[in-house]
């Protein structure tokens, strides 16, 4: 009797291990969000940690006198949001994300309206400690936006991050 049971619950956890592995049952849907963009080679993993992080919400930034403000939505690996820059004495540049949720990395585009023209460009926060750092490295123009040179050269500043706050209420 305790052979066949052995037999059994091997034969059992072979069935179960090659039903969980089955590559038929995943999907080839296209995350919308990458065709076409920047960002498609990058990385399927989305964040995770021991501690589940709430992406969604409002995020604030200062500077010595230049302050930014992030509205950021997040559903899946979709990141859309509002972003608005405040740089003293110069113009605000205010406009809106679209873009992926990647690693620790929220990659996406940035279109904003400055002195009454309308721009495109790459913009990178890395999420670290509940906080998001904007990324900062050379850039150039391609395909009619601003994209960063080589990923592997950015810089994230922890000197000013992006610190979670309460939305306004409206």
């Amino acid at each position: 009797m305790s052979s066949f049971f052995m037999r059994f619950s091997f034969a059992f956890l072979l069935l179960l291990l090659f039903a969980c592995n089955n590559p038929s049952a995943s999907t080839d849907a296209q995350d919308p969000a990458t065709e076409g963009s920047v960002h498609a080679g990058a990385a399927d993993t989305v964040v995770t940690s021991a501690e589940p992080l709430v992406l969604t919400g409002c995020y604030e930034m200062t500077m010595k006198k230049d302050s930014a403000f992030l509205d950021l939505q997040v559903e899946d690996t979709i990141i859309t949001g509002t972003l608005d820059f405040n740089f003293f004495e110069k113009d605000r540049n205010r406009g809106t994300l679209q873009g992926v949720l990647r690693n620790d990395l929220i990659l996406a585009d940035y279109t904003f309206q400055s002195e009454g023209v309308t721009s495109v460009r790459e913009v990178i926060f890395k999420i670290k400690e509940g906080t998001l750092l904007h990324a900062y490295g050379e850039m150039k123009e391609q395909g009619g936006k601003l994209v960063f040179v080589d990923y592997d050269d950015l810089q994230y500043p922890e000197a000013n991050p992006f610190i979670k706050v309460s939305c306004p209420t409206q």
